[in-house]
């Protein structure tokens, strides 16, 4: 058989050619540059035989044969073009399969929520770097940066054909079809909600369970146990490090050893030794600040969660005496207690109190529900120097504002004071003291009654 009644040897060649770049990970933009020089080789190739003798499709053949085996030639291409930890992972798990022609019902949709999943991914990210403190944020980073590359890479390998792409798509939806029945299951007795997460699921389950689907990824080849039980193990941390990042101790943060507060108290007495004014020193000193409270966003936390600290007094030396609720109320009912007169005495090593927010109880520290509050001082984000000792002094006086035609008398035992000093939303520090008897600051156990009862 001449060559002029040979049938074009093109569409073979060029077959040949694509399978070839089916099993590699070739960036698109080189692909088609690529397949006219593999083509232009084997074409070559073909000609050289065809000199040498060969009839038509032996020239072919050999040309093929010569070239190497297409899997092979993919691979290397793949390592040609990517770093070889790119060509023996996501080269692996990104190269095109010729699935049947056309589109299935439903392939759009699962291409969503990859793409949707992507974007959330990308605005945690974002939350997680602006708003947590250091280590946190680089715990939380890292999952959810892994978990984007895992959608964005899905989201590539879904469009190529790759089964493990599907089998990725079925878990993100199993993940929008629990988080939308939390949403029902969670709705108060009585009411009722509609998850819009879970009907966006329930929107995709049918194509990505279906059979035909199923069929149309078939074509991929299986990755291989030791990369899929990678793969596992990266999408489990991708979605696990950002719920683990919560509980994560932060040693840029600081803790209640960090703080030394000293409380004291003098007392003026009456004939009775009832005591009638209390001069209630408090010192804060803090060894070292935190490093980014709010993360690298800063100003992320609410202005109710300040530094500051409440003084409260107990009259009987007790705490269980004047019942928070009726402290608080209207003050022509108010019961005889210690308040607040004159002007605080304020000093810091160089005398500034900038910052300083004179806070109407009850404030940032709800003490005890039976123990009113009698003062308070907050500090403004960025007024605190560690290594500073702030002194603070109080003067507290026994007034009864009840509107009794004779002042009720002090309580014939001595007061107890109690300050707390609260660290943002994350530590409450308890210090005691009496007239004779100065205290120091222990840690309070969280969580703690931030409002009263």
């Amino acid at each position: 058989m001449s060559e002029m009644t040979f049938p074009n040897p093109e569409p073979r060649l060029r077959a040949q050619v694509e399978s070839i770049l089916a099993g590699s990970s070739v960036p698109a933009a080189d692909r088609q540059d690529l397949a006219e020089e593999l083509y232009g080789h084997l074409w070559q190739r073909c000609q050289d035989a065809l000199a040498a003798g060969a009839s038509a499709s032996e020239a072919v053949e050999t040309a093929i044969r010569s070239f190497g085996e297409a899997g092979r030639l993919g691979h290397e291409m793949t390592g040609a073009y990517h770093s070889r930890l790119y060509a023996t992972t996501i080269g692996v798990l990104l190269p095109v399969v010729a699935p049947p022609p056309g589109k299935l019902w439903g392939y759009r949709r699962l291409r969503l929520l990859l793409a949707l999943g992507a974007i959330v991914e990308l605005i945690l990210l974002w939350l997680g770097l602006t708003q947590l403190t250091p280590v946190r944020a680089a715990v939380f980073a890292s999952g959810a940066g892994l978990a984007l590359a895992l959608d964005v890479m899905a989201f590539r390998a879904f469009g190529r054909g790759q089964r493990w792409a599907l089998r990725y798509c079925q878990f993100l939806l199993a993940i929008v079809l629990v988080q939308g029945a939390e949403f029902v299951f969670a709705a108060p007795p009585g009411t009722y909600t509609l998850p819009l997460l879970g009907l966006i699921g329930l929107w995709m389950l049918l194509p990505a369970m279906g059979a035909e689907m199923a069929e149309w990824f078939s074509h991929s080849r299986p990755i291989g146990r030791v990369l899929a039980i990678g793969l596992v193990v990266a999408v489990a941390a991708g979605y696990l490090l950002p719920y683990v990042a919560a509980a994560v101790p932060d040693p840029t943060q600081v803790s209640a050893s960090d703080l030394d507060l000293q409380v004291s108290a003098v007392c003026t007495r009456d004939a009775s030794g009832g005591v009638t004014a209390m001069d209630v020193n408090t010192r804060v000193h803090w060894t070292r600040l935190d490093l980014f409270p709010d993360g690298l966003g800063q100003g992320n936390i609410a202005s109710s969660w300040l530094d500051g600290f409440e003084t409260g007094v107990s009259p009987s030396g007790g705490r269980n005496i004047v019942d928070w609720r009726t402290a608080w109320v209207p003050i022509t009912s108010h019961v005889p207690m210690y308040f607040p007169y004159g002007d605080r005495q304020i000093t810091s090593p160089n005398g500034s109190v900038d910052g300083l927010i004179p806070a109407p109880p009850p404030s940032l520290v709800a003490l005890d529900p039976y123990v009113p509050a009698s003062d308070a001082i907050e500090f403004t984000p960025g007024s605190l120097h560690a290594g500073w000792t702030y002194e603070f002094v109080q003067h507290l006086q026994w007034q009864d504002v009840s509107a009794q035609p004779e002042p009720t008398p002090p309580a014939p035992v001595d007061p107890l004071v109690i300050v707390r000093y609260a660290h943002l939303d994350r530590l409450v520090v308890q210090a005691l003291a009496s007239c004779d008897r100065p205290g120091s600051g222990v840690q309070m156990q969280l969580p703690y009654p931030w409002t009263s009862q």
